[in-house]
């Protein structure tokens, strides 16, 4: 008992030394952008939504404009709210392309994942190992590779319709594997996909935004014990530290052997292999990264596209009706109906805006000062792009799903709505390079899945609908909360 107090006070005489190292600074001589008002020491601590910072963070938005600026326990934020603002300085690429010394990648082994990398010669490494393999006219060759797996995802949704979004996370996983190295997934058990999908769970839980700011400004907190009140994640974090090392080495193993004995399917990990000269650690981590942000991203879209389509039956309808139309009733799309079929785009880019998968983006670091219309911004400073509050800056009615905003008076799809839709994959250097073959795992799913099915409100014994109300869980993805719907088949065979 003892001994416990002695290292607790120990434990918080460090914190507070720490903090006191952090306080001692000078002021610079322009003024920080506006933000709410800082308590001693604490800061903005108390002001942060834990649930839902992006909501906040939009709030901040209305009230100090479209720029803020906040400090927890010593460490800058500042918040864009304004694609302008996120576009001018992304621009200033050797400023903003730093990604934060987070503690908590580290802690849950996602440290040398290429999203959440450093500015430096690793972070150049991996892009260029990846840029070869996810050019746009490159992914096009995946293009039967994603149609096989929707039909595949169709088939489980219409056997099993209840699980709709564990078979999301299979087809998307699936999708990811074959694309990354080479493996055709032929049945539901797959060891990878489900070490994948539970490290999505455990991400989601545990990588959440405000234990990510925490982390940020109090980065001691690494070095507590998990008894320390605060401290118990890091039980989770390495679970999923232990789980990452697996989903990284196991495929990539299978990849080589396979490339010694014979020759691997196209696929990233071959064509890094090919290049070369690349260490087995760089290949490996590289591969890793890709395969976990493709396969999870991808799928809480997808769970997005069924709650838009649940609430909105009149969008379902004339996405149907086009389909059937272009296409013919019964009749599997393929991507060479893709610029044939408006409709289907507009209503997949506002899925993408309606509910973004990545509400607050990945936040970027400044490596320098900088100075952006009179406003100080410090070197170090957490900068996040507010993805939320930019999707809802364009138009009086934000919440209301509506596809029509991607579309010209003629039907078309808008010449800008595919660049509109480019800041929900980042900005700047640190855009999503997979953004491409993202895209064709969406509208692959979405065409299959929607040209076959109907999703409606489920029913409860009564016959009465049973609402559903668009809630969501927000960690490192944002993902619909699990809610319950109807999925029946509009045709007796496809």
């Amino acid at each position: 008992m003892t001994s416990s107090l002695s290292m607790g006070a120990a434990c918080a005489i460090m914190i507070g030394l720490w903090l006191a190292f952090r306080m001692i600074r000078g002021k610079p001589d322009l003024p920080y952008p506006p933000g709410p008002i800082q308590l001693p020491i604490i800061g903005n601590a108390l002001d942060i939504d834990l649930k839902e910072p992006h909501v906040r963070y939009t709030e901040w938005g209305k009230t100090y404009g479209d720029i803020a600026y906040s400090r927890i326990f010593g460490q800058d934020f500042i918040i864009v709210n304004s694609e302008r603002i996120a576009q001018i300085l992304a621009d200033r690429s050797s400023t903003y392309s730093d990604r934060p010394h987070s503690p908590l990648y580290r802690i849950f082994g996602t440290d040398h994942m290429t999203p959440v990398l450093m500015y430096g010669s690793e972070w150049r490494m991996h892009r260029k190992l990846l840029h070869p393999s996810l050019r746009h006219d490159i992914v096009d060759r995946y293009h039967e590779l994603h149609l096989s797996n929707a039909c595949q995802l169709l088939e489980n949704m219409r056997r099993d319709s209840l699980n709709f979004c564990g078979h999301f996370d299979h087809y998307t996983g699936a999708t990811a594997l074959e694309f990354t190295y080479g493996r055709r997934v032929d049945g539901k058990d797959d060891h990878v996909i489900k070490l994948a999908s539970g490290l999505a769970e455990i991400m989601a839980k545990g990588m959440t935004g405000d234990r990510m700011g925490l982390l940020m400004a109090l980065p001691i907190l690494e070095y507590l014990p998990t008894w320390f009140p605060g401290a118990g994640f890091k039980r989770e974090a390495r679970r999923c530290k232990d789980m990452i090392k697996s989903v990284s080495e196991l495929p990539f193993a299978l990849a080589k052997k396979q490339m010694e004995s014979t020759s691997l399917q196209p696929s990233l990990i071959a064509d890094i292999l090919a290049y070369g000269g690349v260490e087995d650690s760089a290949a490996q981590e590289t591969a890793t990264g890709i395969f976990i942000a493709a396969a999870e991203s991808s799928s809480a879209a997808l769970k997005v596209l069924v709650l838009a389509m649940v609430l909105n039956p009149d969008v379902q309808a004339k996405v149907h009706a086009e389909l059937d139309t272009v296409v013919g009733k019964g009749v599997l799309p393929t991507f060479e109906d893709q610029q044939r079929l408006p409709y289907l785009q507009a209503t997949i880019y506002e899925v993408l805006r309606w509910k973004p998968v990545f509400p607050l983006g990945v936040p970027h670091a400044t490596t320098a000062s900088d100075v952006y219309e009179g406003y100080y911004i410090p070197k170090g400073c957490i900068v996040i792009f507010n993805n939320w509050a930019m999707r809802a800056s364009e138009y009086t009615d934000p919440e209301r799903f509506d596809p029509s905003r991607h579309l010209t008076l003629e039907g078309q799809v808008k010449p800008e709505a595919k660049q509109s839709i480019s800041k929900y994959f980042g900005f700047g250097r640190r855009h999503c390079p997979g953004r491409f073959f993202a895209e064709n795992t969406l509208w692959a799913a979405a065409a299959v899945i929607l040209c076959a099915l109907r999703f409606e409100k489920a029913k409860d014994p009564a016959g009465r609908d049973i609402d559903v109300e668009p809630l969501f869980r927000h960690g490192t993805v944002s993902h619909p909360a699990p809610f319950k719907c109807s999925i029946t088949s509009r045709f007796s065979k496809q």
